[in-house]
């Protein structure tokens, strides 16, 4: 991840841990992409084994976008309810 925006100068990393919180966002994206795919397999009676291959497959796959749509996500909120500490960088 860039340390700061090349357009605006907006300085990503905030603090040590700050992206601490969207790692329970990135797990929320993958599940919410992923579910209805191994809820599928499920009922149609698909073998275990194959619905969690499948499943883990698709996690692993999806993590890069995950990992970075929550992380934007959770600059967004940040900046949403505290946004006096953005306007330094900007």
């Amino acid at each position: 991840m860039n340390e700061t925006c090349p357009v605006c100068n907006l300085r990503f990393e905030r603090g040590p841990g700050y992206f601490t919180g969207a790692m329970y966002g990135s797990y929320m994206i993958s599940l919410g992409l992923t579910l209805p795919v191994w809820m599928t397999m499920l009922l149609v009676g698909a073998p275990l084994g194959l619905t969690l291959a499948v499943g883990v497959g698709l996690v692993i796959a999806l993590a890069p976008i995950s990992f970075h749509l929550s992380r934007v996500a959770w600059l967004h909120v940040d900046c949403h309810f505290n946004p006096k500490a953005f306007e330094a960088d900007l």
